[in-house]
C-alpha cells in the first residue's frame, strides 16, 4: 500500500456511520422491526420513480442520474411486518419513543447538543430503496465530539434519527428488487466533521464510534452497522465512498482514492500542456455498424447482426489518457467504463489505449476504424456497442466524463470494492433533495427526560476494554471482538459461574463460533441460554471442554433440539476418574511393545487412541496427565 505525505496533500476525511437500533417496532409505524431472512414474500408491487424539485426549486444531480438509468422497481412484502405506511398509502404514525430515547443516549455519549424541538425532513431517494421516494429523517444532536486514544478531538457534526431503507435483493432485466421488512427500522446516522487527517486515524475513529454505538441498545448482527468515508485532498474534491463493510478496508480505500485523485490531476496537467480544453472534445458520433459488419471480432459481429449499433467517437490528443493507471489495476478507461455501465446499462466500452487484439479485431478492422475516426497519431477512439437508445445514453456519459478531465476530479459517490478500489455509484447528493415533512408534527425532547437518560449512560467502551484486558490478562482485541459480536454481556454471565478458565470462554464465544460460521453453520440458532446450559454441564463435569464445539455444531444445525437432547444424541456421558484410569491401563497393557520400544514417545499415538473413547467426556488435560503417569509406571515394571 502506497504511503503519502498526507499533511502536504491536505488530506481530509470524514465519516458517516449508520446503525440500526434494537427496538420492537419501526420508527413511524407499529410493524415489528424484524428482518425475515430468506423467507418468501407474501406479495409484490411494481413501481417507477421520477425526480421531484427540492425546496430550493432545483433537481438533485444524483436523483437525475438514477432517473436516467431507467430502472423498474419491484417491492416484496410480508403481511405481518409491512403495512400501508411502508407502501406510502398511509401517513406516518407518531415517532417511536423507544427509538428516540436510544438515539438521545447515543447523542449524549458523543457529547452532542440535544435539539429541543426536532423537525422531520424528507430526504429524496430515487434508487427505489424507499417506495415513497424519500426517507424521513430528523436532526437530534449537533456539535459533539469523540476523543481518539492520542487525545485528538474529532468533532461530530450532526446525529440524526431516521428510517432504514428497504434491502436490495437482486437486479434482473433492468428491474431492482427490494424487500420491505427492513424499511422503517429506526436508524441513527453519526456524521463527523472532516477533522481526520490520516487513513489509520480514520480507521480508529470508525472503530471508536462503532464500539460506542454497540455499547447501547442497537442491533448487533451482520449488516446492522454501515460506514461511509468522505475523502478529499487540497487540490482535489470530496468523494463519498459508500459500503465500507470492514474497518480494515478503510486505510486501503483512502490510499487508493488519494492515488486516483492525484492521477486525475496529472491528467488535467497533461491536457493543459497539450493546450487542449473542452472545445477540443468533438461530439461527432460515427456509425461503424456497416463498416464492421464482417469484422473478425465475433461478439461485435454477433451484436450487429442482432440489430445492435456500433458507434465510435474520437478524442483528439487523448492517446495514452484512457490507459493511464489511476489505482491498482484501474485506469482512466475503467473510470469511464464504470460510469457507462451504471447509467446506460451497457457492459462497458472499448478504447484504443488497450490491446485491441483481445477483442479479436484484425489489422484490417483496426485500419477501417482509424480511417473513419482518427486524423492524428495522438488521437484516441472509443467504441460502444448496444441498442440505439443505450448507445446514445452511453456516448453522452462518455462525453461528459471526458470533459470533466479538464477540471480534475469530479465530485461523486463511489462504491467500495473488496480490492480496495472504488467504482462510480452516483453523482454526489446535495442539499437540493432535502425539504420539510408536512405530515409530521414537531417532536420535543424535555429537560426531565434528558436528565433521566444522563443518569444511566453506559461506560465508554474503550475504558471497559482496558479494564477487562487487565482483569483477564488478555489482548484488548478480544474484548473489542466481544463488543462487536454483541457477546460482552454473555461473557459476563458465563464468567460469573465459570470463573476458573476465562480463556475457554473467550475461545468458545469468538474462535469456535467463527470457525463454525466459516463451515456454513447458522450460529444465530445458538442462543445465549444455550451457551449458559453448555457451560453449566461443563461446570458439573458432565461434558468436557472438548465436547463444546461438537455440541455447538449440532445445535446450529438442529435449533429445535435442546442442549440436553443434543448431549443424549451425541452419546456424551461423563466418565469418572477411576473409569478413565482403568481404560488407560487397558490400552497401555495392549500396547506394551510400543511402550518398551518408544518409552514416553508412545504417549502421542496412545493419547489419540484414548481420546477416541473419552472425547467430550472428560478434560483432555486430565487424560494427558493420567496417561503419562500410567506409562511411567508401566516402564518401571518392564525394567
Amino acid at each position: 500500500m502506497n504511503e503519502f505525505d498526507y499533511e502536504k496533500l491536505g488530506l481530509k476525511c470524514g465519516l458517516e456511520i449508520h446503525q440500526q437500533l434494537d427496538t420492537e417496532k419501526k420508527l413511524f409505524c407499529r410493524c415489528p422491526a424484524k428482518l425475515q431472512g430468506t423467507r418468501e414474500p407474501d406479495f409484490t408491487i411494481n413501481r417507477r420513480m421520477r425526480p421531484v424539485l427540492g425546496e430550493l426549486g432545483v433537481y438533485d444531480k444524483a436523483m437525475l442520474t438514477e432517473y436516467e438509468k431507467g430502472m423498474g422497481i419491484t417491492y416484496e412484502g410480508y403481511n405481518d411486518v409491512v403495512c400501508t405506511y411502508e407502501l406510502d398509502d398511509t401517513p406516518p404514525f407518531s415517532c417511536s419513543k423507544e427509538a428516540r430515547r436510544i438515539a438521545l443516549q447515543i447523542a449524549m455519549l458523543v457529547n452532542a447538543n440535544i435539539i429541543e424541538e426536532m423537525h422531520v425532513c424528507r430526504k429524496n431517494y430515487l434508487d427505489g430503496s424507499v417506495p415513497c421516494g424519500f426517507q424521513r429523517t430528523m436532526i437530534l444532536g449537533t456539535d459533539g465530539f469523540i476523543m481518539l486514544e492520542n487525545g485528538k478531538k474529532i468533532r461530530i457534526d450532526i446525529l440524526s434519527l431516521e428510517e432504514e431503507a428497504a434491502r436490495k435483493i437482486k437486479t434482473e432485466n433492468k428491474i431492482n428488487y427490494f424487500r420491505l421488512d427492513r424499511l422503517g427500522i429506526p436508524l441513527v446516522e453519526v456524521t463527523t466533521k472532516p477533522d481526520i487527517s490520516t487513513p489509520i486515524e480514520c480507521q480508529e475513529c470508525a472503530e471508536r464510534i462503532g464500539l460506542l454505538l454497540w455499547s447501547t441498545k442497537v442491533k448487533k448482527v451482520l449488516g446492522s452497522i454501515r460506514q461511509d468515508v468522505n475523502v478529499s485532498i487540497e487540490t482535489g474534491t470530496r468523494i463519498e465512498i459508500k459500503g465500507v463493510q470492514k474497518l480494515s478496508w478503510i486505510p486501503i480505500l483512502i490510499n487508493h482514492e488519494v492515488s486516483r485523485q492525484l492521477k486525475l490531476l496529472e491528467i488535467k496537467e497533461e491536457l493543459e500542456k497539450k493546450k487542449l480544453d473542452e472545445k477540443n472534445v468533438q461530439e461527432n458520433f460515427i456509425d461503424l455498424s456497416g463498416v464492421l459488419a464482417k469484422t473478425d471480432s465475433k461478439f461485435i459481429a454477433k451484436g450487429i447482426k442482432s440489430g445492435k449499433k456500433l458507434f465510435g467517437i474520437n478524442f483528439s490528443g487523448f492517446k495514452g489518457i484512457f490507459g493511464k493507471e489511476l489505482m491498482e489495476d484501474y485506469r482512466f478507461g475503467t473510470e469511464v467504463s464504470s460510469k457507462v455501465k451504471v447509467i446506460s446499462g451497457l457492459k462497458g466500452i472499448i478504447h484504443s489505449d488497450e490491446d485491441l487484439n483481445n477483442y479479436n479485431f484484425s489489422n484490417e478492422d483496426i485500419k477501417k476504424i482509424k480511417e473513419k475516426l482518427t486524423s492524428k497519431e495522438d488521437d484516441c477512439f472509443v467504441l460502444v456497442l448496444g441498442s440505439k437508445k443505450e448507445v446514445d445514453k452511453a456516448l453522452k456519459v462518455i462525453i461528459n466524463r471526458v470533459k470533466f478531465a479538464f477540471k480534475g476530479v469530479p465530485p461523486e459517490t463511489r462504491r467500495a470494492l473488496e480490492t480496495g478500489n472504488t467504482e462510480f455509484l452516483r453523482e454526489l447528493h446535495g442539499g437540493a433533495r432535502l425539504y420539510p415533512d408536512t405530515d409530521t408534527e414537531a417532536i420535543f425532547n424535555s429537560e426531565e427526560e434528558i436528565n433521566e437518560i444522563t443518569k444511566n449512560l453506559p461506560e465508554y467502551p474503550w475504558i471497559t476494554i482496558k479494564q477487562y484486558s487487565k482483569k483477564y490478562k488478555t489482548e484488548e482485541r478480544l474484548i473489542k471482538d466481544l463488543i462487536f459480536t454483541g457477546k460482552l454481556k454473555l461473557f459476563d454471565d458465563l464468567i460469573e459461574f465459570y470463573p476458573d478458565n476465562p480463556s475457554l470462554v473467550f475461545t468458545t464465544l469468538l474462535e469456535t463460533t467463527t470457525a463454525l460460521r466459516r463451515e456454513g453453520k447458522n450460529m444465530e440458532n445458538i442462543t445465549d441460554n444455550d451457551f449458559l446450559e453448555i457451560f453449566a454441564l461443563l461446570k458439573k463435569k458432565e461434558i468436557s471442554k472438548e465436547a463444546i464445539e461438537e455440541v455447538m455444531s449440532l445445535k446450529a444445525d438442529s435449533p429445535e433440539l435442546s442442549i440436553a437432547q443434543i448431549r443424549k444424541k451425541l452419546k456424551i456421558e461423563s466418565i469418572s476418574l477411576e473409569d478413565l484410569k482403568n481404560l488407560i491401563a487397558e490400552i497401555v497393557n495392549k500396547n506394551f511393545k510400543m511402550i518398551k520400544e518408544k518409552e514416553l514417545r508412545a504417549k502421542g499415538p496412545l493419547m489419540g487412541e484414548v481420546m477416541k473413547k473419552v472425547r467430550g467426556k472428560i478434560d483432555g488435560a486430565i487424560v494427558s496427565k493420567e496417561l503419562e503417569r500410567i506409562i511411567k509406571e508401566k516402564l518401571k515394571e518392564l525394567k
